[in-house]
Protein backbone atom coordinates (compact mmCIF):
# COMPACT_ATOMS: atom_id res chain seq x y z
CA UNK A 1 0.00 0.00 0.00
CA UNK A 2 2.85 2.36 0.44
CA UNK A 3 3.72 2.64 -3.18
CA UNK A 4 6.41 5.48 -2.47
CA UNK A 5 7.95 3.05 0.36
CA UNK A 6 7.30 6.58 3.03
CA UNK A 7 7.31 3.62 5.56
CA UNK A 8 9.96 1.74 4.62
CA UNK A 9 12.53 2.96 7.16
CA UNK A 10 10.45 2.18 10.36
CA UNK A 11 9.37 -0.31 12.58
CA UNK A 12 6.04 -2.25 12.63
CA UNK A 13 6.07 -1.08 16.08
CA UNK A 14 6.31 3.02 15.10
CA UNK A 15 3.67 2.24 12.22
CA UNK A 16 1.52 0.64 14.73
CA UNK A 17 2.04 3.58 16.84
CA UNK A 18 1.10 6.29 14.04
CA UNK A 19 -1.92 4.07 13.24
CA UNK A 20 -3.26 4.71 16.89
CA UNK A 21 -2.47 7.63 16.93
CA UNK A 22 -4.90 8.35 13.97
CA UNK A 23 -7.30 6.18 15.65
CA UNK A 24 -7.21 8.69 18.61
CA UNK A 25 -7.42 11.73 16.33
CA UNK A 26 -10.12 10.63 14.37
CA UNK A 27 -12.69 12.18 16.67
CA UNK A 28 -11.56 15.76 16.20
CA UNK A 29 -11.76 15.14 11.94
CA UNK A 30 -14.38 17.78 10.81
CA UNK A 31 -13.70 17.12 6.96
CA UNK A 32 -10.76 15.75 5.11
CA UNK A 33 -8.92 18.88 4.78
CA UNK A 34 -8.32 18.76 8.67
CA UNK A 35 -7.94 14.81 8.79
CA UNK A 36 -5.23 15.32 6.36
CA UNK A 37 -3.67 18.30 8.31
CA UNK A 38 -3.66 16.11 11.43
CA UNK A 39 -2.13 12.89 10.17
CA UNK A 40 0.64 14.58 8.31
CA UNK A 41 1.44 16.50 11.93
CA UNK A 42 1.29 12.45 13.67
CA UNK A 43 3.78 11.41 10.44
CA UNK A 44 5.89 14.56 11.50
CA UNK A 45 5.71 14.03 15.23
CA UNK A 46 7.78 10.43 13.91
CA UNK A 47 9.79 12.29 11.98
CA UNK A 48 8.66 11.61 8.53
CA UNK A 49 7.82 14.46 6.94
CA UNK A 50 5.26 14.63 3.93
CA UNK A 51 3.35 16.74 1.89
CA UNK A 52 -0.36 17.33 2.75
CA UNK A 53 -1.38 15.52 -0.79
CA UNK A 54 1.07 12.46 -0.19
CA UNK A 55 -1.19 9.94 -0.90
CA UNK A 56 0.47 7.59 2.22
CA UNK A 57 -2.14 10.04 4.24
CA UNK A 58 -5.54 8.32 2.16
CA UNK A 59 -3.73 5.08 2.68
CA UNK A 60 -2.80 5.53 7.25
CA UNK A 61 -6.52 7.38 7.04
CA UNK A 62 -8.32 4.05 6.08
CA UNK A 63 -6.04 1.46 7.30
CA UNK A 64 -5.79 2.56 10.32
CA UNK A 65 -9.46 3.06 11.20
CA UNK A 66 -10.47 -0.82 9.39
CA UNK A 67 -7.64 -2.53 10.98
CA UNK A 68 -6.91 -0.66 14.18
CA UNK A 69 -10.01 0.67 15.02
CA UNK A 70 -13.19 -0.09 13.10
CA UNK A 71 -15.19 1.52 15.89
CA UNK A 72 -14.47 4.63 13.95
CA UNK A 73 -15.70 3.76 10.66
CA UNK A 74 -18.36 5.75 11.64
CA UNK A 75 -16.46 9.07 11.12
CA UNK A 76 -15.19 7.91 7.88
CA UNK A 77 -18.70 7.89 6.94
CA UNK A 78 -19.46 11.27 8.00
CA UNK A 79 -16.21 12.62 7.20
CA UNK A 80 -17.09 11.36 2.95
CA UNK A 81 -20.62 11.74 3.58
CA UNK A 82 -19.85 15.33 3.93
CA UNK A 83 -18.04 15.56 0.39
CA UNK A 84 -20.65 13.72 -1.73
Amino acid sequence: ADADETLKTFSDEIVIEIGKSVCNEAINWIDEETSSILIQNILLENGIEVKKENRIIPIIRFQSIYELCPENINILEDLFGKNE
